[in-house]
C-alpha cells in the first residue's frame, strides 16, 4: 500500500453520501431504519478484441481495507484493501449515463469505446443504502486508446488485462463484487460463443 498517515477522522458531511433515519409503524410496532443515501453509478465490462482479454480496474478501497482490517485472513494478504472491478463511476454530472460511462473508460483505463451496449440496471445495498448501477458492455482495441488512464482526483487505478480463458483461475485469488462475476457469465453466454 502506497499510502501514508491513513487514519479515521470525525465525520461531518459529504457530497457523496447522506445518512438517513426513518421511523415507521407496522402491525402495531414502531421501527427505525438507518441507511445511507448514495449516488447511482455506471459500470462497463470492457473486452479488448486484439488481446482477447477483459480490461479491469485494480484500486484501493478504504471501506474494504477497514472491513478486512478486522479479519485475520486478510491481514496476511498483501492485496488488503485492493479490488478487481469493472470500470465504474458515479452519476454525479449533468450528462447521460452513456456519456458518463465513456468518460470513466477514458479516465480510468484510457480507452474511448466506439459503442456501448446497455445490459441493464441493477440495485445494490438494500439494507444499508440503495443505489442503482447501470451496466454496459463495450468492445475495444488499441486504436481506441486515447489517454493514459489511471484515474482522476487522487484515484490510483491500475489496468488489469485478463484473458477470457484465464478468468476463472485469475479471479479465485481476487477480492471482487458480484457484478464482476455476473459480467463474466453474461459475456460467456452472449458473446463468447460467437467467437
Amino acid at each position: 500500500m502506497n499510502f501514508k498517515n491513513l487514519k479515521e477522522v470525525p465525520f461531518s458531511s459529504s457530497i457523496y453520501i447522506k445518512p438517513k433515519r426513518f421511523t415507521y409503524e407496522s402491525k402495531g410496532e414502531n421501527y427505525t431504519w438507518d441507511f445511507i443515501e448514495a449516488k447511482d453509478s455506471v459500470s462497463v465490462l470492457l473486452y479488448h478484441k486484439g488481446l482477447e482479454s477483459f480490461v479491469f480496474v485494480r484500486q484501493f478501497r478504504i471501506p474494504l481495507w477497514y472491513h478486512q482490517d478486522n479479519d485475520e485472513f486478510y491481514q496476511k494478504n498483501a492485496n488488503m484493501g485492493y479490488t478487481i472491478e469493472l470500470c465504474s463511476g458515479l452519476v454525479d454530472k449533468n450528462l447521460s449515463l452513456e456519456e458518463i460511462a465513456r468518460e470513466e473508460c477514458v479516465e480510468e483505463l484510457g480507452f474511448l469505446p466506439k459503442k456501448l451496449e446497455k445490459i441493464g440496471d441493477y440495485y445494490t445495498g438494500f439494507g444499508s443504502g440503495v443505489s442503482k448501477q447501470s451496466f454496459y458492455y463495450a468492445e475495444i482495441d488499441e486504436e481506441d486508446k486515447v489517454a493514459q488512464g489511471g484515474g482522476v482526483d487522487g484515484e490510483q487505478i491500475e489496468a488489469v488485462y485478463v484473458k477470457v480463458c484465464e478468468y476463472e483461475s485469475f479471479i479465485k485469488e481476487q477480492i471482487r463484487t458480484p457484478l464482476l462475476d455476473f459480467a463474466y457469465l453474461w459475456f460467456m453466454k452472449h458473446h463468447f460463443k460467437m467467437r
